[in-house]
């Protein structure tokens, strides 16, 4: 396959997903046991702010896309609401990763959360949008998103190399290394997004009109690809951050190998890294939807297999377990953002305008709902259902309710995947037929 965008452009665009990565994860898997452990909030509460939070952007996403879609300037369509989103969100992570113990309450953490929320919808959703001018083509917006992907892993394991290292000191803290994670963070925003301004082009996308309102509504109720890939960007989102939220708890209880979760993790977006050239070169030869379902399909084993095995003390399997889920990290997020990528070329043919932020908006809003309502979900579910409680002597049946729902849930979520890419149409053949056919 020949691309045609050079390294430096890809890695100039690529290299801001570094921080995105690195803030990211903690997200998920470190302050939800900060919050409701070291700082005090109940496990539902802390799994209800994350579900508020996360709904909160069904208006801010929609919103964004419109405003991103609608408003360039001189620097382009998409440079500058990245280099706006920045500052947003390095307020947001200092309140929200470093904060003062006095001060944190259900309403100072739902507060800074719906910020951190608001400045990375900005964020994401104009980096992914100007994605879809680098790249014109099937294969290389693979590989375009591919890159961004792998940046993002690189970001996770450079921030968890922080716990990690904390833990080999012999400093156990949540709050210390949260706090180490944060300032990571608002180190490499600043530095990174240098780079991204500087060396990637952009332009303004002419318009006959600006896109609003109506325009949207008619993207939902015109194009059923389109509701295809959001119900399968859905179920995927809510598999990966059922998993991402319980895994300290189940390395904690289930493994009782707290000490080594934070080593773990970083094994585990190694694997993610080594093996993402892999998932693009299978991409080459099965086409996206297959090598999503090819890596779905490697995951649903994997996870239900731990229900029967999984013991305590057991550190071999914990860490062939890591090892061997985080090869699959990463394959199916990227090649959803490629076909919702391929579905913007669809979408100008027919309109003869470019509305890729109105598009990644809407899956950005369906990735974070799907996020949200996992966290809220298994959270919960966990306290009510099964009594088990964070830092407390929990009895073998909570443990075993934790660990139910650890490895079943996302495998009944990654099984509903399938539904919405069975016969998907849109294939590399069809989209260049579509691209070369007379208007």
């Amino acid at each position: 396959m020949q691309s045609q965008i050079n390294n430096k452009v890809l890695a100039s665009y690529s290299v801001v997903a570094l921080p995105i990565g690195a803030m990211g994860m903690p997200i998920a898997i470190y302050l939800p046991p900060l919050y409701s452990g070291s700082l005090g909030l109940s496990l539902a509460t802390v799994g209800l702010i994350f579900t508020i939070a996360r709904v909160w952007d069904l208006v801010t996403d929609p919103i964004m896309g419109i405003v991103i879609d609608r408003y360039g300037s001189r620097w382009g369509q998409y440079k500058h609401w990245v280099a706006l989103a920045i500052p947003m969100v390095m307020l947001a992570v200092y309140k929200v990763f470093i904060p003062n113990p006095g001060d944190v309450t259900a309403f100072y953490l739902g507060v800074w959360m719906l910020v951190l929320y608001l400045g990375f919808t900005m964020l994401n959703i104009a980096h992914n949008s100007w994605g879809t001018f680098l790249a014109n083509d099937y294969d290389e917006r693979s590989k375009l998103f591919g890159w961004r992907e792998i940046f993002i892993i690189i970001g996770m394991i450079l921030v968890l190399a922080i716990p990690a290292t904390m833990d080999f000191f012999g400093e156990s803290s949540t709050p210390a290394k949260v706090a180490g994670m944060g300032l990571f963070c608002l180190i490499l925003f600043p530095i990174t997004v240098v780079a991204t301004l500087v060396f990637v082009p952009d332009k303004v996308t002419e318009r006959k009109e600006a896109p609003g309102w109506r325009d949207f509504l008619g993207i939902l109720r015109s194009n059923p690809l389109l509701w295809r890939l959001l119900i399968a960007d859905f179920t995927t989102s809510f598999a990966i951050s059922a998993t991402a939220a319980l895994y300290i708890f189940v390395a904690s209880y289930a493994f009782d190998l707290q000490d080594q979760a934070s080593m773990a993790l970083l094994l585990y977006f190694v694997a993610g890294f080594l093996a993402m050239p892999a998932w693009l070169k299978l991409t080459y030869r099965v086409g996206k939807v297959g090598a999503i379902k090819l890596a779905m399909g490697y995951t649903m084993v994997l996870q239900s297999g731990l229900f029967f095995v999984a013991e305590p003390g057991n550190v071999g399997l914990f860490w062939s377990y890591t090892f061997l889920a985080g090869l699959a990290f990463g394959a199916t997020p990227t090649l959803l953002h490629s076909l919702m990528a391929d579905l913007t070329d669809i979408d100008e043919l027919k309109t003869g305008q470019k509305r890729a932020g109105m598009y990644f908006a809407l899956l950005g809003t369906i990735s974070k709902l799907g996020g949200a309502l996992a966290v809220g979900f298994t959270l919960t579910t966990a306290d009510t259902l099964f009594d088990f409680t964070p830092g407390a002597a929990n009895s073998q049946t909570a443990v075993d309710g934790l660990l139910l729902i650890f490895c079943f849930v996302p495998v009944t979520a990654m099984a509903l995947t399938y539904i919405p890419l069975h016969r998907y149409p849109l294939t590399k053949e069809k989209l260049t037929e579509i691209k070369h056919s007379p208007a």
